[in-house]
């Protein structure tokens, strides 16, 4: 007797076994990671809103709430998938430049904020990386390939 799973278009981590395979990190396909990576940026900005105060240390909330909300998006509609990946690798790139510039410019005006854009950095910098894995994963190997998003061996039986 095996576990039955009932795919519902809320659970978002039921992977179909005959859906085209993509690129994974530690088990999670991309839109599921770009959600991942959303909640720990706006954590991180709510954690240090609250610590300091400073209404500029949301920046990670409003990155965080972008990158899960495109995720979201590829997942409740997988035909915007490129799409939605591409904001979400935009905004990720965007908070690196802004985090990274900010941390070495010294516009930052305490130690804490420094940290948070650094930490800022480094979680929009992990979730980039992964993008451009993706991306290598999907690249075709011949002139005759075309780009996907993801690869499938498996036919679709309609």
């Amino acid at each position: 007797m095996g576990i039955t799973i009932v795919k519902t278009r809320y659970n978002i981590l039921y992977v179909n076994p005959r859906a085209m395979s993509r690129y994974t990190v530690a088990g999670f396909n991309m839109p599921q990671l770009s959600i991942m990576i959303g909640a720990m940026m706006s954590t991180l900005g709510i954690a240090f809103f609250a610590t300091t105060g400073y209404v500029t240390a949301l920046f990670p909330l409003l990155f965080g709430v972008l990158i899960a909300g495109a995720g979201g998006a590829s997942i409740a509609k997988p035909s915007l998938n490129a799409l939605s990946m591409h904001i979400a690798f935009l905004v990720s790139s965007i908070s690196v430049l802004l985090g990274m510039i900010t941390a070495l410019t010294g516009s930052w005006v305490t130690t804490t904020s420094l940290i948070e854009q650094l930490m800022m950095s480094a979680i929009g910098g992990g979730h980039v990386v992964a993008g451009y894995g993706a991306y290598l994963y999907g690249k075709p190997t011949t002139g005759d390939e075309v780009q996907t998003c993801g690869k499938s061996d498996v036919e679709e039986l309609e």
